[in-house]
């Protein structure tokens, strides 16, 4: 099953304090089939305000520290090209609703945050064999509910956005 599960209702809460918008790194075809086949463009419950492709993106070129082997002659700097999602591409374009502290973005893949590091929330890539365990949109909808109360998204690091909410969940035993 392509969809992960709790989706649906995890756009509806979503929808609930956010605009929601798919940004994908594959070709339109894929991004419009997907969105089409995960009932995303015709949900009574929840609208795309819009969808994006890998067009849309452009390629970087950043430098990480080599993981090293043991001897030190092994440490070095490598570069690695990726394409990047700027979230400033978005908030030039439509400035009246969109900008740096109300726009969260959703990756499976860090690297995508390049320019926009305080904007984004690291997912667990979805796993289709480890599907009657996966309650990562479930804990993502609690999360987004306290972001939600924030006057700016950046103000609150994300990088544990899980262990917060679980606690919430807890908290009014939701999950």
């Amino acid at each position: 099953d392509l969809k992960r599960p709790f989706l649906d209702r995890f756009m509806e809460d979503a929808y609930e304090d956010y605009d929601l918008a798919v940004w994908s790194q594959t070709h339109w075809k894929w991004v419009e089939m997907k969105c089409t086949e995960l009932g995303f463009l015709t949900s009574s419950k929840f609208h795309l305000c819009f969808v994006l492709d890998r067009s849309s993106m452009f390629t970087v070129c950043s430098r990480k520290k080599k993981k090293g082997k043991g001897s030190s002659q092994d440490a070095g700097v490598e570069s690695r090209t990726h394409e990047v999602k700027a979230l400033e591409l978005i908030w030039r374009k439509f400035p009246e609703f969109w900008n740096a502290s109300n726009t969260v973005h959703v990756d499976d893949l860090s690297r995508n945050f390049f320019f926009n590091p305080q904007n984004g929330i690291k997912v667990s890539a979805y796993r289709r064999e480890k599907r009657s365990q996966d309650r990562e949109l479930l804990l993502l909808s609690v999360y987004l509910k306290l972001l939600a109360q924030e006057a700016d998204v950046r103000n609150i690091s994300h990088k544990h956005w899980k262990v917060r909410a679980a606690e919430e969940a807890q908290r009014h035993a939701c999950l």
